[in-house]
């Protein structure tokens, strides 16, 4: 007879996500964006697995050591509440929502490949989940429910005095408002990331460099997006995608999902969209086709053939739309016809050196 197994209904009311049978990792890249309801979710279970999305609704200590110290801490402290393999659930008596990482100031752990670590677990919260109670581990195993009680609200201040000393601290965010620049120009490839998104929250990691939560679908761990603003260009860590301004119009406008940026990601119709939209919202500007009439040859066009240097480099169809430049190559001039982007020979040239560098 086939056993029954049930979403225990101390959970109705929170928000859930599809995680794949026997993993933890999430059907759906979006998630964060597209919960589902106690309801809804037991459409899909127990042929899938399930996730409990964390946040201020609802906490879940995470205890990665081996002898279960965090959750010895919290059983010495604080009342019995619902808990599951590995996960002890409850909820803090105000809506502090971050996810907290423990840390032990002087010793260290085997982890799970036997590496020897100082890392504890985690407190679950805002932009993560923890596989519910009676999905099927990757081992086989169920995620058992381990106590059949009722969820409880627990002091913030006196988890923060018990689970102190082993709280890691965070590194201090720069914080920056989001000012566009007055950057105008009609290479599309010019516009600064900072025109596109906010660097809000977004850890300075120095040289250039910025990292934090991906501003379209969020983090697991707060540090999945990582900005470049040297060569004006970002990579998620999550989708190992990236790229430099359009892809991130097409990821920020829900052209593309973030899955499918990179090189050559986007259909005619979708580069049509990102070069409208960039031109409505980020300050593209329409240059000018390139005419008969065009003056006294000056600068590199007297020296370098840009026709030569586009089929050097394989690189004669627009990056944005795929059909092909018109050159003038006696003054060193590219133009698209159907995105109207265009230029000379030195933005030609740093068009060729971004692409080289994302392959």
């Amino acid at each position: 007879m086939e056993t029954i197994i049930n979403i225990p209904s101390q959970l109705d009311g929170l928000r859930f996500n599809r995680v794949r049978f026997k993993e933890k990792k999430a059907f759906e890249n979006n998630w964060q964006n597209n919960s589902y309801t106690y309801k809804e979710i037991q459409k899909y279970f127990p042929k899938e697995n399930y996730g409990v999305i964390c946040g201020s609704d609802i906490r879940a200590l995470d205890d990665d050591t081996p002898e279960e110290s965090l959750k010895e801490l919290y059983h010495n402290n604080f009342p019995e509440t619902m808990e599951v393999r590995g996960h002890i659930y409850f909820k803090f008596d105000n809506k502090y929502e971050d996810k907290v990482i423990f840390n032990h100031p002087t010793l260290e752990f085997p982890d799970s490949n036997g590496k020897m670590t100082s890392h504890m677990g985690e407190l679950q919260g805002k932009n993560t989940y923890v596989v519910g109670p009676g999905s099927t581990h990757p081992s086989g195993d169920i995620y058992e429910l381990k106590k059949d009680l009722p969820i409880i609200t627990i002091s913030y201040d006196k988890f923060v005095e018990v689970f102190g000393d082993i709280i890691k601290k965070r590194k201090k965010n720069i914080i920056r408002s989001h000012v566009s620049t007055s950057w105008e120009g009609d290479n599309i490839t010019d516009i600064p990331i900072g025109n596109i998104i906010s660097f809000n929250g977004l850890t300075d990691l120095g040289n250039g460099y910025f990292q934090g939560p991906h501003p379209k679908h969020g983090s697991d761990n707060g540090m999945n997006f990582r900005i470049d603003t040297n060569k004006n260009i970002w990579y998620c860590f999550r989708c190992e995608s990236g790229g430099g301004p359009s892809e991130l119009i097409g990821v920020m406008e829900g052209i593309i999902d973030c899955l499918d940026a990179g090189k050559n990601c986007f259909s005619k119709d979708q580069a049509r969209n990102v070069i409208n939209v960039a031109r409505e919202r980020y300050g593209l500007t329409v240059p000018e086709p390139i005419q008969k009439d065009l003056g006294e040859v000056r600068g590199w066009a007297n020296s370098v053939s840009i026709v030569r240097l586009a089929k050097k480099y394989n690189f004669e169809d627009c990056h944005v739309c795929g059909n092909p430049f018109k050159f003038e190559d006696s003054h060193g001039m590219y133009y698209c016809k159907h995105c109207k982007l265009g230029g000379g020979l030195k933005k030609f040239a740093e068009l060729i050196s971004i692409r080289s560098k994302l392959q």
